[in-house]
């Protein structure tokens, strides 16, 4: 079996180092205290916060995950976090009870399926659904803790409440957390200036209301010790430079590191070398099978965006700056701006301190191929 996994959550042994990061966020949360992380995209926040739920329910927490992805409206949101929170609980009935003793407009119906499985769906006696019946749905947590329990809300992709500003929900949740003593938060996203926005902006509710901490690139040793192990499994030899090679191409990002790897591993027999060749064929597989998708990407982007983007791929030191700007025949300083803002919105760039970079490395290498 492949032992390297990427688009899917690393577990077991396909998860590797991020144990001070694992142990802090559960030091955090057990603790009695709220955060937000911080990270870019692929870089392991959801494996590294499936770790932490499993820690943290061996130690008796109740803990509940939530993606905020999927929700497109006040009434989707109210669906699925109901969900969430009923998916949690051992008695359906009682978690029923315990709703309907708070919210007054949502009710939750439980229903039979043909086989006798118990199954929950909501029953919303309102037209429109407004700032209490969300309030009433935020007291749930707290009432689900009981005076024993405690009980851990995993928020991902936070960025998206934006969705919900209509009912001030920023300000709602707010006002719930410096209230409630038996339910903590952690939230996460994969837009971080969108993040660190709402939780360093003095304006915004959540300005300074969790403690915050920053995920960075993988330790390149534990790396290099975990992909010459798993390529051990098939007797296959990969010496330090060519692990090396693998890391720097996949930008040191879990998520493309798996995924070189896993070209690799079916591309490669028992009881061989991998070498330069190898890898740089595996690169081109990796690119030729997402070039239509990558083609569209860059189609679609406006003149200034792919401007940007080809310089991007020789450097994203001070993009604002002059001699930047002139190196690379790019437009005003509020046209880049711009596109690097709608870049940024849409992860297809990101920035660690004063530099951009292309999100996905394949990408950027089939820009340089093809643009270049």
């Amino acid at each position: 079996m492949n032992p390297f996994t990427f688009g899917t959550v690393a577990t077991g042994e396909s998860f590797y180092d991020r144990h001070k990061e694992c142990d802090h966020i559960v030091k955090t949360l057990a603790g009695g205290n709220n955060m937000v992380l911080y990270a870019p995209r692929r870089f392991g926040k959801t494996s590294l916060i499936v770790k932490a739920i499993q820690q943290l329910e061996e130690q008796g927490f109740i803990c509940i995950y939530f993606d905020f992805m999927p929700v497109f409206s006040v009434e989707s949101f109210v669906r699925l976090y109901t969900k969430s929170l009923a998916s949690k609980q051992r008695n359906l009935q009682r978690f029923a009870e315990t709703f309907n003793s708070i919210a007054k407009n949502i009710r939750p119906v439980i229903r039979f399926t043909p086989d006798g499985n118990p199954e929950l769906s909501l029953d919303i006696t309102k037209k429109q659904i407004d700032e209490m019946d969300i309030s009433q749905l935020l007291d749930i947590p707290e009432a689900l803790a009981g005076k024993k329990k405690r009980v851990l809300i995993f928020f991902d992709e936070f960025q998206e409440v934006e969705k919900l500003n209509k009912i001030n929900f920023e300000g709602l949740l707010r006002s719930k957390i410096q209230h409630q003593k038996r339910v903590n938060y952690i939230f996460f996203g994969s837009k971080t200036h969108i993040m660190q926005a709402m939780f360093n902006d003095k304006k915004r509710p959540f300005y300074h209301a969790a403690t915050q901490m920053t995920i960075d690139y993988l330790p390149k040793k534990e790396t290099i010790h975990f992909l010459q192990n798993n390529f051990a499994r098939k007797e296959i030899k990969l010496d330090l430079e060519i692990a090396e090679y693998i890391i720097k191409t996949a930008a040191n990002i879990p998520h493309y590191i798996q995924q070189l790897a896993s070209e690799i591993w079916l591309n490669v027999s028992h009881h061989a070398d991998i070498s330069h060749e190898i890898v740089d064929r595996c690169i081109l597989q990796v690119i030729a099978m997402k070039s239509d998708y990558f083609m569209e990407l860059f189609e679609n982007q406006s003149t200034s965006k792919k401007q940007l983007l080809i310089a991007l791929c020789t450097g994203g030191e001070n993009i604002f700056s002059e001699s930047y700007k002139t190196t690379h025949r790019l437009p005003s300083s509020a046209t880049l701006q711009r596109a690097a803002r709608g870049l940024t919105n849409d992860g297809v760039i990101d920035k660690i301190d004063s530099e951009y970079f292309i999100t996905d490395p394949f990408f950027k290498l089939f820009l340089k191929r093809t643009m270049l």
